[in-house]
């Protein structure tokens, strides 16, 4: 059996939100029956199926995978950086001039 528990939340954190949908009634026909199979009730499946996307979601944009060709070139550039560009440098400058006390 699947695990419905919320890890992301506070075991003291009570459930005061609301999320209305409409949703199809073949979807809720198919969602209601996927909550029975797992022995839940359709409102703790939906949440739960709910909350486990999301923080996949959010894991999928706060990581970022590289090849082995672009680690190795992120690593050499860490290691060795290049000097400044003329653009940096007159940024550099233009934030000195306009931030007081910035060294």
């Amino acid at each position: 059996m699947l695990n419905f528990t919320d890890v992301t939340a506070s075991p003291n954190e009570r459930a005061t939100g609301n999320i209305e949908m409409r949703v199809k009634p073949s979807d809720k026909r198919r969602i209601a029956r996927a909550a029975e199979l797992t022995g839940v009730r359709l409102t703790t499946f939906v949440r739960a199926s709910a909350a486990r996307e999301a923080e996949r979601v959010l894991q999928e944009h706060q990581t970022t995978t590289l090849s082995e060709r672009d680690r190795q070139t992120l690593l050499e550039a860490l290691d060795n950086p290049p000097p400044p560009t003329s653009a940096a440098r007159d940024a550099v400058r233009d934030y000195r001039s306009r931030i007081a006390n910035a060294r």
